[in-house]
């Protein structure tokens, strides 16, 4: 019966899949990304990023299950549906387990068909994400601590820490999830050798994970605060302890897992403790933490609900003989109603409210094209054209997808983008139109409102700046399903100004120092010096230095930023590519392109560095001592505080190297292989290398314990 309801739902997924046409919205398109990415590691024998991922936060084992059925069945969303079946499947099958143990072969047909029927489950079966995977993870791990007997049979601990490792490589919260069944179980561990099972399976676990978590365990503690709080109340979520949050599950458990289910699992509730079945009711346990944290999101509780499914199915079991077959038909009907009405929405009354919440939730398919690849195709073409007549450099222009509309984001334009081998780099709204050859934008509905202030102070220069609009004309409109319009605009640089060179010349030096105050202020000495020829009237520069005694440097946009106080600094641009019209109409600078910064003398004293360390939120808890030849780090972070001694050195691959010493984590010293490996999640130049639009170098560098000297100062 288990297999039957298995084989609907991957029937209904197949029919889903072959009406929806919409793209895959942010996380989804993110993950669908990610297994493409996987996949090409795959075929080019990257075994370094198969094993240590690409992502700083969502393991790789789903990412590249879904890359091994994208090689094979190359889509654009086919083979994520496949592993999500797959993972349903085994959920459903796991939950059966579980259920039958603790309520018979009837209660866990009953606990199995609730779960994968559950509104909310069909709802993440038709959308690639972690959430489902992890649940049928955690359903698997219980019935695998219920098989090891307490750590008292040896093979199952053995199996038990290669499935722990292997839930950790699903997602990341899997330890949450099993933390409290896992210390049950080795509670109840009445000898060494049990214990020593027990320490085997960890050793296992760890073993398995290590490749992913070693060069993330300094950071994934900050990660998963970060988005526990902070990312949370930027979103507008409420404070954990109002009434709006402590209801939100309750509220929302009728429609997350069906309106029978919730009522079974109530049911079940009461005889599980009644009936001391420790293990259910304690692997519902982390339910408590997600009423303490503020991000709230029913793909937290997903993982849950195989152990709802089981008490359910334990409500099911413990009903008077007479009423079981009645009700059995009752859980087959609102199965199918449950199923039919969130993947295809044709049962609206199904969504009817109760509690906030009805028995079904809308998953339908989308048959509108939102217009992705015909915009792509459209940039692919006109970058080719605009190499061909010598106006761009060679290599993959940089496109800016202004919206965050959950159909029109950068997330599904670059998944289509790497999905169809295009040469395109992608960035999200722009402050500045920096290295950016085309953007799209969007009208009417461009998003969430916590990124929509972005967006619509880029809509409104577009409307008022002229010398933008100038060099950013539109070459394509595209009509969306929501009733707005899309522009795509190329950048285009005019090269036939009615101006002297010299003239020119001199407006943009003047410019320079006019532009200077948005990052320095209290600027003594100031030199600005020009390397030019007749490529200037098409807006090119050789080199642009600018040299200053004394600037304090900052983001001055933002008043919050923390301020730098530099003595004898210099630095130079090299092929650059400036807005003639803004510099010639409007007598502004506005950089658009370089290729590489040099930021080659420069004096910081340790009291400035200081200053401009506490000025820092997220330096807050940190401490830095400058020595002969290093900087002496102490790193507070929620869990174990970070300290060592940190050398700064200049590099030709990317800005500058960390190279660290004597490194300890919790005052226990990592041994010295794992040093130059933990670093990796420290040392941002890697993810500058990565990410800058243009290359970025430091001269020589020298500390003393009076101050951090580049070039000429360092004695280089």
């Amino acid at each position: 019966m288990v297999a039957v309801a298995v084989l609907v739902l991957a029937g209904v997924s197949a029919v889903w899949l072959r009406l929806d046409r919409a793209p895959p919205v942010w996380d989804h398109a993110n993950h669908l990304e990610r297994a493409v990415v996987c996949a090409h590691d795959l075929t080019a024998g990257n075994v370094r990023y198969v094993l240590e991922g690409r992502s700083s936060f969502y393991p790789q084992l789903v990412l590249c299950l879904a890359g091994l059925a994208y090689l094979a069945w190359p889509s654009d969303a086919a083979f994520g549906q496949i592993v999500m079946l797959g993972f349903l499947a085994l959920g459903m099958a796991m939950t059966y387990v579980l259920g039958r143990r603790v309520a018979g072969g009837a209660g866990g047909v009953v606990a199995a068909v609730l779960f994968g029927a559950a509104p909310f489950v069909v709802h993440t079966m038709l959308r690639f994400q972690l959430d489902l995977p992890l649940a049928a993870m955690v359903a698997t791990a219980l019935v695998v601590l219920q098989n090891t007997e307490h750590f008292n049979r040896r093979g199952w601990s053995f199996v038990c820490g290669v499935v722990l490792g292997l839930g950790l490589l699903t997602k990341t919260p899997f330890a949450v999830y099993l933390a409290p069944a896992l210390v049950l179980v080795v509670a109840g561990a009445r000898n060494r050798r049990a214990l020593a099972h027990a320490g085997l399976a960890m050793i296992l676990a760890v073993l398995v994970a290590l490749p992913f978590y070693g060069l993330r365990l300094l950071t994934m503690v900050g990660q998963v605060g970060a988005r526990s709080f902070r990312q949370a109340a930027e979103s507008g979520h409420p404070e954990p302890f109002t009434a709006t949050a402590l209801a939100f599950y309750p509220l929302n458990f009728a429609g997350q897992f069906g309106l029978l289910a919730a009522v079974l699992t109530v049911v079940g509730v009461v005889v599980a403790v009644r009936r001391r079945h420790a293990l259910v009711l304690v692997a519902l346990a982390p339910l408590v933490l997600f009423f303490l944290i503020q991000n709230k999101n029913l793909r937290y509780t997903l993982p849950l609900l195989p152990v709802a499914g089981v008490l359910a199915g334990l409500g099911f079991a413990a009903l008077p003989a007479m009423t079981r077959r009645p009700v059995a038909v009752l859980v087959a009907v609102f199965a199918l109603v449950q199923v039919v009405a969130s993947a295809f929405d044709v049962v609206p009354a199904a969504r009817g409210a109760l509690l906030g919440a009805g028995i079904a939730m809308n998953a339908a398919p989308d048959p509108t094209d939102w217009r992705q690849r015909e915009i792509l195709d459209r940039i692919v073409r006109d970058a080719d054209a605009a190499r061909g007549r010598g106006e761009v450099r060679a290599g993959a222009p940089m496109v800016s997808v202004v919206p965050n509309h959950a159909f029109f984001s950068v997330a599904n334009f670059r998944y289509y983008a790497v999905r169809d081998g295009l040469p395109l780099r992608f960035m999200r709204a722009w402050d500045e139109p920096f290295d950016l050859g085309y953007m799209i934008v969007k009208s009417g509905d461009v998003g969430p409102p916590w990124t929509a202030e972005r967006i619509k102070r880029i809509d409104a220069r577009l409307a008022t700046d002229r010398s933008l609009v100038a060099i950013y004309p539109v070459i394509g409109e595209f009509p969306l399903p929501d009733g707005s319009v899309a522009q795509l605009r190329a950048r285009r640089i005019p090269t036939h100004l009615e101006v002297a060179p010299e003239r020119l010349a001199k407006d943009l030096e003047d410019a320079v120092r006019r532009r200077l105050p948005d990052v320095a202020r209290d600027v003594e000495g100031l030199q600005v010096r020009l390397i030019w020829d007749r490529d200037i009237l098409a807006g090119r520069v050789r080199s642009m230095e600018i040299r200053a005694t004394a600037a304090t440097l900052s983001d001055f946009a933002r008043p919050d930023s923390s301020r730098l106080r530099v003595r004898d600094v210099r630095v130079v641009l090299d092929d650059v590519l400036v807005n003639l019209v803004s510099v010639s109409v409007d007598h502004r600078l506005d950089v658009l392109e370089a290729t590489a910064l040099t930021l080659s003398d420069a004096t910081v004293t340790a009291q400035d560095l200081q200053a401009f360390l506490a000025g820092l939120k997220a330096f807050r808890r940190g401490r830095i001592i400058l020595e002969d030849g290093a900087f002496a780090v102490n790193l507070g972070q929620p869990g174990l505080d970070v300290s060592g001694r940190i050398r700064l050195s200049a590099s030709s691959e990317r800005p500058f190297v960390l190279i660290a010493e004597r490194l300890s984590l919790g005052g226990v010293p990592l041994p010295g292989p794992l040093v130059d490996w933990a670093m990796r999640s420290y040392d941002p130049s890697i993810r500058m290398a990565q990410r800058l639009p243009l290359r970025v170098r430091i001269g020589p560098v020298s500390v003393t314990p009076e101050a951090v000297r580049l070039g000429r100062g360092a004695g280089g």
